[in-house]
């Protein structure tokens, strides 16, 4: 079956005209406020500008790297007789010899890697390194020649090395070398690569068709490092299929397109290959999702923990006076995850713009989440834990038999106070009421959360069996309390809230049960003092309030 998708505003607008003469009264008495026209209106060019000053920047921008293949590694190519090269059978070398003996002829080193010195022998050269020749040589005519004897090598030549290049370059084809020639040579002959379409962080080199080392170009242009590969005839270089980019302009220290080989980027991987100057505060963000441009405007520290797609398009910028909020949605609806918005917007100007299917969303039963809330809630929480950890430590006991109780009280107070300490409320703001949805202004790093239309009443905490069960219109809470076992030996029956959909917690007794509620039973405290079990109750209600969780203690 398919439904059609509208944004809450306007499903919030079908439900109240439903009652006519209120919205009547209403209108008689409402003026359309121009100055939120005006903000809509510039929000929208703001984001309209920005979007078409980040397309522009993604097509100007270069691919880092995109200058290193100009030519120069071609016009520098040596005879490759660098120390580091390896003697191969072909190779000649001078030598000469004077002192005790004589000698002054070029050698071939012969198919067993070998040279033939008079009076000496075989000397084994094969694999030897350039650096290493001289003293591998005079080594040798040492064992027959013990004193006043000179040695002077030189290796003139060496064989050469065609390797094929192909892969995402602009030439593709063989070309010749020396086994020492470096891979950046090789492509450079080739017209270097294709920065439309090749890699500069995947080039592969094949022997016999197995790859025997990977070259990663960011790796060499950042810290000078490559791969040490002694090619051989018959070699190919394969430069594979560009990865995943992102452009970055705006105030960076290196505004290019950015390859990334790893199948998670983060914006702290773009900061470190960017480095955004030190006055950065913002980023401005474009990417496109489901086929749909999203453009956001949020901090460095925020977009540092954001993941990143293909072809996306950042740009740093020193914002002291921000102009923008970053507002998250989370739950039942369609589209992004977060959205940019004018400081000033209020909730419902930002409901117009998401999506939910009417049948899958409780669009009705919204709340937010805002972190200011969450960090008084925290604050409460401790404050009451302060309290509850003073009142156990100074509780006096008249007997030994009740001060052995108050030690074994303190403990699991103590474990209690621990537990209870590490929860993280959620900041629950209400913005449901009898006249319909509250039109707050919003603030950043606020999330709207969308319920999911539920046909069941879930019953958790102190029960013998926390489960979910269907909603029945009329049932009472301890009728689903019943279905659930009823209550655990450690339950305080006095003590059941009722969590809604649209955030609000109430006391369970007497209040309706509707589709989509949580039951809480709550645990009853550990302890017949009953101050210690009033500060443990108020713990525990604060806690099931801020986070819709009861704890066991």
């Amino acid at each position: 079956m398919r439904y059609n998708t509208v944004t809450i505003g306007m499903r919030i607008i079908y439900l109240l005209l439903a009652n006519l003469l209120f919205w009547q009264s209403l209108s008689a008495q409402t003026t359309i406020d121009p100055g939120a026209v005006v903000m809509d209106r510039q929000s929208a060019i703001f984001e309209q500008q920005e979007a078409e000053q980040l397309d522009q920047l993604k097509q100007q921008t270069r691919p880092f790297g995109y200058t290193l293949f100009d030519g120069g590694f071609s016009a520098s190519e040596t005879l490759g007789l660098n120390a580091d090269y390896v003697v191969s059978p072909g190779d000649k070398v001078a030598i000469r010899i004077w002192g005790a003996t004589t000698y002054d002829e070029v050698q071939t080193v012969d198919s067993q890697g070998n040279i033939f010195l008079p009076n000496v022998g075989p000397v084994q050269l094969g694999g030897v390194k350039n650096s290493r020749v001289n003293g591998t040589v005079k080594a040798a005519i040492a064992r027959v020649y013990t004193n006043d004897v000179e040695v002077y090598t030189n290796l003139i030549t060496a064989q050469s090395a065609s390797v094929y290049v192909t892969g995402y370059v602009h030439k593709p084809g063989k070309y010749a070398g020396t086994p020492s020639s470096s891979v950046l040579n090789f492509i450079d002959q080739a017209g270097g690569i294709d920065s439309a379409s090749g890699s500069f962080r995947k080039i592969e080199i094949l022997r016999n068709s197995k790859t025997i080392a990977t070259v990663d170009l960011y790796e060499f242009i950042r810290n000078g490092v490559i791969p040490d590969v002694v090619l051989k005839e018959g070699d190919a270089i394969v430069v594979k299929p560009l990865m995943q980019t992102v452009v970055v302009g705006g105030e960076a220290a290196r505004p290019n397109r950015f390859e990334f080989n790893q199948d998670v980027v983060s914006g702290a991987d773009v900061v470190d290959l960017a480095s955004p100057a030190a006055g950065v505060t913002h980023v401005a963000l474009s990417q496109v999702r489901n086929g749909e441009s999203v453009f956001e405007y949020l901090p460095v520290a925020e977009f540092n923990e954001r993941l990143l797609g293909d072809e996306d398009v950042v740009s740093f910028r020193s914002d002291v006076n921000e102009r923008n909020i970053s507002i998250n949605i989370d739950g039942a609806f369609s589209g992004a995850s977060a959205i940019t918005v004018n400081k000033r917007a209020t909730l419902k100007q930002v409901l117009d713009l998401i999506e939910v299917d009417p049948q899958l969303s409780a669009y009705e039963r919204i709340y937010i989440k805002r972190r200011s809330i969450a960090a008084r809630q925290k604050s409460a929480i401790e404050n009451s834990l302060k309290r509850l950890e003073s009142e156990y430590l100074t509780a006096s006991s008249a007997t030994d038999s009740e001060s052995r109780i108050r030690v074994q009280e303190a403990e699991l107070i103590s474990a209690f106070v621990n537990k209870a300490s590490q929860i993280e409320p959620q900041g629950t703001l209400v913005v449901v009421s009898d006249d319909g949805i509250a039109d707050i202004v919003l603030q950043n790093d606020d999330t709207i959360f969308i319920p999911s239309r539920s046909p069941g009443v879930l019953v958790s905490g102190e029960v013998r069996l926390p489960r979910a069960f269907l909603w029945e219109d009329g049932n009472r809470a301890e009728e689903y309390i019943s279905r659930a076992g009823g209550f655990s030996n450690n339950a305080n029956r006095e003590n059941i809230l009722l969590v809604k959909q649209d955030g609000r917690v109430v006391d369970a007794s007497g209040a309706a049960v509707e589709a989509g509620d949580e039951l809480l039973v709550l645990p009853k405290a550990p302890t017949k003092n009953l101050q210690l079990a009033a500060s443990i109750t108020d713990v525990l209600y604060k806690i099931a309030v801020a986070t819709s969780i009861a704890i066991a203690i």
